[in-house]
């Protein structure tokens, strides 16, 4: 029977697959800094169009990208209105619009980060994860504990779906349209969950061990093509630098 939870990573053997993992993760801090450092709009652009790249590269689903970036319209819409709300009590729709273009810069920081994130860890297992954390230099603890959490996380889901679905037999259904009624169901299938997920982890514990998550990775040196496309980044990365703190200027365009 086909899995019910939602699974990002599949292994499609695309050009973003075949990044060593090292790099991978180190793009994702790139982009955090990137996204703090780049002094307008226009520059902001720069991670948004190479996430759109990167996710036709992975073959990402374009339901998650999606999904994961229509939650984010609300919080949009209430930095525009934030922004501009004494010129939407003064009827001043032009305000309304100068403070949208004001907020674009963190609206497409946003959605770069949901691009780029989703690209890279629908490209990447979390056997990779692990070993590329391990890599870059986080202790063998840490990055054990977060391959570990990242299994645990679809084990809890698995086991949530699996439980609902046997409480459903007993008449026991998550409906929100009764509050009172949803939280007592949910506990019951919290416990059944919690109790699964404490039961399994310490087996999923061990297997990770077996496997060697705790000891070196053995990823070898990056590949050429892995260095260049860390060396782009970082030159983008210092490039929006000197454009908000150096001789550069802060537009792309005109």
């Amino acid at each position: 029977m086909p899995s019910q939870v939602p699974v990002l990573y599949a292994n499609r053997d695309t050009v973003v697959d075949r990044r060593d993992p090292r790099v991978k993760l180190l793009l994702l801090v790139l982009l955090f800094a990137y996204v703090f450092v780049a002094p307008t709009a226009q520059w902001m652009l720069i991670p948004v169009v190479a996430g759109l790249v990167t996710a036709v590269l992975a073959r990402t689903p374009w339901r998650w990208v999606a999904v994961l970036w229509s939650i984010h319209i609300p919080t949009f819409i209430a930095l525009i209105l934030i922004g501009g709300w004494s010129s939407v009590t003064a009827g001043d729709w032009g305000g309304v619009v100068d403070a949208a273009e004001a907020e674009m810069r963190l609206v497409l920081a946003w959605t770069a980060t949901i691009l780029v994130s989703l690209s890279v860890f629908s490209a990447i297992d979390p056997d990779d994860t692990a070993r590329g954390l391990r890599g870059i230099g986080l202790p063998a603890q840490a990055a054990f504990a977060v391959g570990l959490s990242y299994r645990l996380l679809y084990t809890t889901l698995t086991e949530a779906i699996q439980t609902s679905e046997h409480l459903k037999l007993r008449g026991v259904r998550l409906e929100i349209r009764h509050p009172v009624r949803f939280v007592r169901d949910a506990l019951l299938v919290s416990l059944p969950v919690l109790f699964a997920v404490v039961r399994r982890g310490p087996t999923l514990m061990a297997t990770m061990r077996m496997r060697g998550f705790a000891t070196d990775p053995q990823l070898g040196r990056p590949g050429a093509a892995d260095v260049v496309v860390l060396a782009t980044a970082l030159a983008v990365l210092v490039a929006a630098v000197l454009a908000r703190w150096g001789p550069l200027p802060d537009t792309l365009l005109g």
